[in-house]
Parts: C-alpha cells; structure tokens; sequence
C-alpha cells in the first residue's frame, strides 16, 4: 500500500474540482444570463450612496412584491442605462425614470424619440400604450452630468 502525503491529495482532488467546475463558453445554459461586472464597474449599491438611494426610492411607488413590477435598475449617471425588457406585446405599461445628481440625461424608451430629463431626483413616467415584445430603455449622461439613475418598469391595469 502506498500513502501519499496529505498535501499530494488535497493537490489532486482541487485539481479535479477545478476542472470539474469549468463550463463550455459556447453552452448557453451555462452561460450567466447577465455579463458579470467588470473591475471597473460604479454601479452604486442601494445602501453605500445617498443619490442612489433617492433615485430608487423615487421610481418605487410599485413594490416589487406587486403583480404589476415587471423590473427595475439602478446605476450610476456615467455608466447609463441600456436594457431590453421582455414585455407581453401589445399591453400598457409605464416606465418610470428618476436621475439624482446634477446635470442631465437623455431617456429613450422604445422608439420613441430621445427625452431630456434633469438630474433632480424626480421622477417621470413614460407611458407605453401598445408594448412591443421587447422594450428597450436608454439612459445615457449629458457632459457633466453625474449622479445615480433608477429606472422600473410596470404594467398599468385597463380601466
């Protein structure tokens, strides 16, 4: 019988994890749904920035507990915004889009043309009336702009 040394055997069973635990780039399942973020990523985190924090609570007046929330984003002025939300084609919604900081966005949701808003922190709600299968949404910085942006999407209720 042949005893290796512990060290030899730990070496051996990470090795084998390791490469256990690889995926296939070209697997979709495998694939993360969302790109991760890079080192230099600033998307602010709910609770570290003050702006953030008030962009986001300015688009919540739905809960996402709500049947209503389709889905929200947050980040900051200088990364912007760029989303396609999966919609039922054909139904109302709102999106609503709040910017804390200074200066100025330019908001596009769909292919409605682009809409300035300020940076003050209140929100605006853009409806949609007849929603497309995949709704994009951009919000992209003005020069000198700076600060956080929120954005929620929810379906309106037919009355």
């Amino acid at each position: 019988m042949i005893r290796r040394p512990p060290a030899m055997l730990l070496t051996a069973v990470l090795a084998a994890f390791a490469v256990g635990c690889t995926t296939d780039p070209s697997d979709p399942v495998a694939r993360p749904s969302t790109p991760a973020p890079s080192a230099t990523t600033t998307t602010p985190s709910p609770g570290s920035d003050p702006l953030a924090e008030r962009a986001k609570s300015a688009v919540s007046g739905v809960s996402v507990d709500e049947e209503a929330f389709v889905e929200s984003g947050l980040t900051t002025v200088q990364e912007g915004a760029r989303n396609l939300s999966p919609l039922t084609k054909g139904k109302r919604y709102e999106a609503v889009v709040a910017c804390a900081g200074t200066g100025t966005v330019d908001v596009t949701i769909g292919s409605a043309p682009s809409q300035a808003q300020d940076c003050d922190g209140k929100p605006v709600t853009y409806r949609i009336p007849s929603a497309p299968a995949e709704l994009p949404l951009t919000v992209k910085a003005r020069p000198g702009a700076s600060g956080a942006v929120a954005w929620q999407i929810n379906a309106e209720e037919r009355h």
